[in-house]
């Protein structure tokens, strides 16, 4: 229970000095009020019989009011406690107000003595000793006022001694009596000193305390701060990106209302990297982080991911319409032009969507198939916004399946390779064939490998599929002429890791090929997203004689640094643009200009995906290149390459 007078350590944990006895002083005022006037009562009601009515009533009825009026301004002053300024003025007020006072209450106590008897006398000498051990610890705080006070006590109980002996004839007692007023006095003092020095002690220690602990805090919270902040563009990094999508879901499921996220990708950003250094790259993003900030200020907050990918909250809605609107706005803001370092760089993104609770009921989930439709924007074409729909989660579904059968399948038997050829036109000659994987399920039977590849991809199955379909494609091209060579793509998963760089290059060295007459094909975007590693993996391939070459090179910012970065020996469009041809030729300059450009470097290119003679003729002018697609040879059994090159001999011998 709480003492008079007194405050707990938590009252005055972040206190000053000066706050803390504050405090203590006007929590415990009632206390001392309700002891002054007791003292007043006790006093006064001795004396009435005895004294004039002016002598034991005008003191009081001037006291009693002065005493209520500190209660009153005391009791309010401690919520909150004022400044540490405020405080030592007002307790200073306090000690001069007190000392008056008491010095006023002990001469009216001596004065009535003068109409003393024994018994009003002891009254009296009680009253004295009972406001002495109040000053000395009710108002210890105010050190010399308490002291002041204490000494005036102690002046009138000796007073009221010597008077007591001159009126009631008592002297016999006067010595012991004033050896135990003061040796009383000292001995209460001196506690009361020590209960000040304690009290001082405690409460700066506990301030010391709080001020560490704020510090601390403080601390903490910077830490927390920087932990949620990416550091390069000053906005949430991915951690703070979690954390506030789950604060958003709960609160979307508590009100019902619609939530979405999106992820952003830029396009281009990792060619202006490379080509003009990480400064020029860290200031384009930076600057790419502020133009999102305040495009998607009135809908959302932003994020940074990492790397060149962002993420965004939208808030209160689920349409996708407004979703593709905010998409195609974020798409057009990326698009404008940048001054970075007197360089113009334009950039493009991909924007991918998925919502709550339309589409998706976790945060997870949220993310997962925001990133799902965001790839299938990449692959689209890029610069597209892509909302997940209900196809998509049928599409996801299904996808599921195809994974466990790919997680629970025999590869090694379940897998196979096909092959089509790489042919010069005007030559008429097949210089090489690009493995194609085939693989028939078990449980799902044939799989489309646009399907299985995909998913493989996704999930990073693809690095168990790659060392399968390598050894057969291989084991194939050993029965081959020696001057016909093989091409086999890798996806990003075989290549950023080391180990299995050197699994491929172990496969490549026991076939019993020439690694020169082997191809690796990788495609461009994959070698955007990790170049550096890449570049230093892939020269463990190339350094057993082995070419790289680069695939669906056109849909996007043209990354001619990537030719001299890895060395390419030869680079293949998209089927994109030459199936374009069948319906337009405006796609033939572009095909025109890469030949051309990859002709000046000595590189060659691959035009796949014909189809039609339409689509060659479109061609023609495209000198040198070399092409691939059905209108020459689809894809067939590794049994059936000897057969075709055979009549393709067989023709050119006609002429």
């Amino acid at each position: 229970m709480r003492q008079a007078g007194m405050t707990t350590q938590d009252d005055f944990q972040a206190y000053s000095f000066e706050q803390a006895r504050f405090a203590s002083i006007a929590k415990g005022w009632k206390a001392l009020y309700v002891a002054l006037c007791a003292v007043l009562a006790a006093v006064s009601i001795v004396h009435i019989p005895l004294a004039p009515w002016w002598a034991w009533g005008l003191f009081p009825i001037f006291l009693v009011p002065k005493a209520a009026l500190w209660l009153l301004m005391w009791r309010g002053r401690t919520d909150p406690v004022p400044s540490t300024a405020e405080c030592a003025r007002a307790l200073r007020i306090l000690s001069i107000e007190v000392v008056f006072c008491v010095g006023a209450f002990v001469t009216w106590q001596v004065w009535l003595s003068l109409w003393g008897t024994p018994t009003s006398i002891v009254v009296l000498v009680l009253c004295m000793g009972g406001e002495l051990v109040f000053i000395l610890f009710g108002l210890f705080h105010l050190r010399v006022a308490s002291i002041v006070a204490a000494i005036m006590c102690v002046a009138g109980l000796i007073l009221t001694g010597v008077l007591a002996d001159s009126i009631l004839g008592a002297g016999t007692y006067m010595g012991g009596f004033v050896i135990l007023t003061v040796g009383g006095l000292s001995g209460l003092a001196y506690i009361a000193h020590q209960h000040y020095v304690d009290f001082r002690q405690l409460v700066l220690s506990r301030h010391s305390l709080a001020q560490k602990s704020e510090r601390i805090q403080a601390l903490q919270e910077e830490t927390l701060r920087i932990a949620n902040t990416d550091m390069l563009t000053e906005i949430g990094n991915r951690r703070s990106c979690f954390h506030q999508l789950e604060k958003a879901l709960a609160e979307a499921r508590r009100t019902g209302r619609g939530l979405s996220f999106g992820i952003i990708d830029l396009d281009g950003f990792k060619g202006v990297n490379d080509t003009h250094g990480h400064l020029v790259g860290d200031r384009l993003l930076t600057a790419m982080a502020e133009r999102l900030r305040q495009n998607m200020a009135a809908h959302g907050e932003v994020f940074r991911l990492g790397g060149d990918e962002f993420a965004f909250i939208v808030f209160d809605t689920d349409d996708d319409d407004v979703l593709r609107s905010i998409g195609d706005e974020v798409i057009t803001s990326v698009s404008q032009p940048l001054q970075i370092g007197g360089l113009n760089i334009v950039l493009g993104c991909s924007v991918g969507f998925a919502s709550f609770p339309k589409t998706a009921e976790s945060e997870t989930e949220l993310y997962d198939r925001a990133d799902y439709v965001l790839y299938e924007a990449k692959r689209g074409g890029r610069g597209m916004t892509v909302v997940f729909e209900e196809r998509h989660r049928r599409i996801v579904e299904a996808s599921a399946v195809v994974e466990r059968a790919l997680r629970a399948g025999r590869l090694e038997e379940e897998l196979h390779v096909e092959f089509q050829p790489v042919l010069d036109p005007f030559l008429r000659r097949t210089l090489f064939w690009e493995a194609l994987p085939r693989w028939t399920s078990e449980t799902l039977g044939p799989v489309e490998p646009s399907r299985f590849l995909l998913v493989a991809e996704q999930t990073g199955l693809v690095t168990r599929l790659t060392p399968i379909l390598l050894q057969k494609a291989l084991a194939a091209a050993r029965t081959w002429p020696s001057d016909i060579g093989l091409s086999f793509s890798l996806s990003r998963h075989d290549v950023v890791a080391l180990e299995r760089v050197l699994i491929l290059t172990s496969i490549l060295a026991r076939s019993g090929v020439s690694p020169g007459r082997v191809t690796f094909e990788i495609a461009e975007s994959d070698l955007l997203k990790d170049t550096e590693r890449a570049a230093s993996h892939l020269q463990h391939l190339q350094a057993t004689g082995a070419h790289v070459a680069l695939k669906q090179v056109g849909v996007a910012q043209l990354s001619v640094h990537l030719f001299k970065s890895f060395g390419v020996t030869a680079i293949k469009l998209d089927p994109s643009l030459a199936r374009d041809l069948a319906h337009s030729a405006a796609n033939a300059p572009i095909i025109r200009s890469i030949a051309a450009l990859a002709s000046e470097l000595s590189i060659r290119c691959i035009v796949d995906g014909l189809e039609t003679r339409e689509q060659f003729d479109r061609l023609r002018s495209a000198k040198p290149v070399l092409v691939q697609g059905d209108l020459y040879a689809a894809p067939m059994s590794a049994d059936r390459v000897h057969e075709f090159l055979e009549g393709e001999r067989r023709e050119v011998a006609a002429g």
